[in-house]
C-alpha cells in the first residue's frame, strides 16, 4: 500500500497527520522535512523573549514524541527535490544519499518564507528574520548584549516583536511605509491608539517610510530612511510578510499563482497532489494564520481518506499580542468597503462594510474586545469557493 505523503513538519502538516490518523489507523504516512521535525507553537516566536524562553523551551514534541503518538515516518533534515506527478513518486536527499518513495496522495505544506528587501549598504546581510524555531535560536544569540533594535515592518508580526523587545529592554525603532499600523486590517484610529499605548522612552516609530541602506559604522548598524534621515542600531529584523514557497510546484507543473493554486477541496491542478497551510492559494487569497490551515487540515483528512470535504472556515478572531493595547482582528478577505469606527480611544469598535453594506470584518481594542462574541455573529462568513 503507497503512503500519504506530507512535505513539511509545520503546524498545516502535523495537523493534518494527526486528523488522518483519527480517521484511519493503518494507512501509512510519511512526513518529509528539512528540519528536526520538531512541533511547536509558531506565533509563541513573537512574544518569547520578554519572557526569557529559549528555543528549546518553546518546542511542544520532539519527533520521537510525534512519531510514537501518530505512528508516522518521518524523514528530517531530509529535501524534496523534486516531484514526479506523472508516476507518483518524489525524490527526496537526506544529504547522504538520495531515493524516490512513491505515493498514493502528496500534500504540499511547504510553508513560507520571508520576503527579500531590496536593500543597499555593506550590511545588509545583517538583516535577519524569524520565521521558525531555528531563525529565533539565532535571532536570541544576535541579540545578545545589544541594546537597539529596528524593525522593519509594522503587521501582525512586526509590532508583537516590538512589544516583546521593548518589554525585554530593548530600545526599538519600528519603520513601515503606511501611515500607521496594521492598516491593511484596521483603521487610522485603531492603529493610532495602538502607537499610543507603546511607550515614547522606548519605541520610535517612522512611518511613510523604507529603509534604503544599512552600512556597519564602528560596532553599529547606520540605517538610511527614504526620508533621509538615519538611524544608529545594533540589529535590523525584517518583519515586512512571508511569501509561499511554491518552487517545488512550480518545477512539476503544478498551478501556481502568489501560492499553490487548490481548489476548495484543496486539490491542485494535478490528480491526488494537495497543498495546505501557507503555501496554498485558495480563491485568490492566502490565509497565513494557525486557525486556517487547521480547518484545512480537518477537512482534507477527511477527503482523503472518506469523502470529498470542501473547506469551510468560519469567522475568525485574531488576538494581536500587544499587552499595552488589547486588540482582536477578524480579517476582511476583500478591500472593496470601508470602516464605521465606534468608540473613543482606545475602546474602539471598528465594522468594515463590503459595497452592499454587509460586516466583511471588525476589529477591536481596548475594553471593546468584549464585543468579539456579538461582531463575529453579525460579520458574515467568508466565501471561498
Amino acid at each position: 500500500m503507497k503512503p500519504i505523503i506530507v512535505i513539511g513538519s509545520g503546524h498545516a502538516g502535523f495537523t493534518l497527520t494527526r486528523e488522518l490518523r483519527v480517521i484511519n489507523k493503518e494507512v501509512p504516512i510519511i512526513v518529509i522535512t528539512q528540519d528536526n521535525g520538531c512541533s511547536y507553537y509558531k506565533p509563541n516566536l513573537s512574544k518569547a523573549i520578554s519572557v526569557g524562553k529559549s528555543a528549546n523551551d518553546l518546542v511542544m514534541k520532539n519527533v520521537e514524541q510525534i512519531k510514537t503518538e501518530q505512528d508516522v515516518f518521518i524523514k528530517t533534515h531530509t529535501k524534496v527535490v523534486a516531484i514526479d506527478v506523472n508516476d507518483s513518486f518524489v525524490i527526496v536527499d537526506d544529504g547522504n544519499s538520495v531515493e524516490r518513495i512513491l505515493y498514493q496522495d502528496l500534500v504540499i505544506a511547504t510553508g513560507a518564507s520571508p520576503f527579500e528587501l531590496p536593500i543597499k549598504g555593506n550590511a545588509k546581510n545583517e538583516i535577519v528574520s524569524v520565521n521558525n524555531l531555528d531563525d529565533y535560536r539565532q535571532f536570541r544569540g544576535t541579540i545578545e548584549n545589544k541594546e537597539r533594535i529596528l524593525i522593519i515592518g509594522a503587521g501582525f508580526v512586526g509590532i508583537e516583536f516590538a512589544s516583546d523587545m521593548f518589554s525585554a529592554g530593548y530600545h526599538v525603532d519600528v519603520v513601515d511605509m503606511e501611515e500607521w499600523p496594521l492598516k491593511r486590517a484596521l483603521p487610522q484610529q485603531l492603529g493610532q491608539s495602538i502607537v499610543e499605548s507603546f511607550p515614547k522612552d522606548k519605541v520610535s516609530w517612522h512611518f511613510g517610510s523604507s529603509v534604503v541602506t544599512i552600512d556597519a559604522q564602528d560596532e553599529a548598524l547606520e540605517v538610511t530612511l527614504t526620508c533621509g534621515k538615519k538611524l544608529s542600531v545594533d540589529v535590523v529584523l525584517s518583519a515586512v510578510g512571508i511569501r509561499p514557497n511554491i518552487g517545488l510546484a512550480k518545477a512539476a507543473n503544478i498551478d501556481i499563482n502568489r501560492g499553490i493554486v487548490v481548489d476548495n477541496y484543496l486539490r491542485t491542478s494535478i490528480k491526488n497532489v494537495y497543498a495546505i497551510g501557507d503555501c496554498a492559494e485558495i480563491s485568490g487569497h492566502t490565509l497565513p494564520f494557525i486557525a486556517p490551515a487547521t480547518f484545512a487540515a480537518k477537512a482534507l483528512a477527511k477527503t482523503l481518506l472518506t469523502s470529498d470535504t470542501g473547506l469551510i472556515i468560519p469567522n475568525l478572531a485574531v488576538a494581536v499580542k500587544i499587552p499595552t493595547c488589547t486588540t482582536i482582528v477578524c480579517p476582511s478577505l476583500t478591500l472593496k468597503g470601508g470602516w464605521e469606527v465606534e468608540g473613543d480611544g482606545p475602546d474602539f469598535v471598528a465594522r468594515f462594510m463590503n459595497l452592499k453594506g454587509q460586516v466583511n470584518g471588525f476589529a477591536l481594542t481596548g475594553k471593546a474586545i468584549s464585543q468579539k462574541g456579538a461582531l463575529l455573529k453579525e460579520c458574515i462568513a467568508p466565501t471561498l469557493s
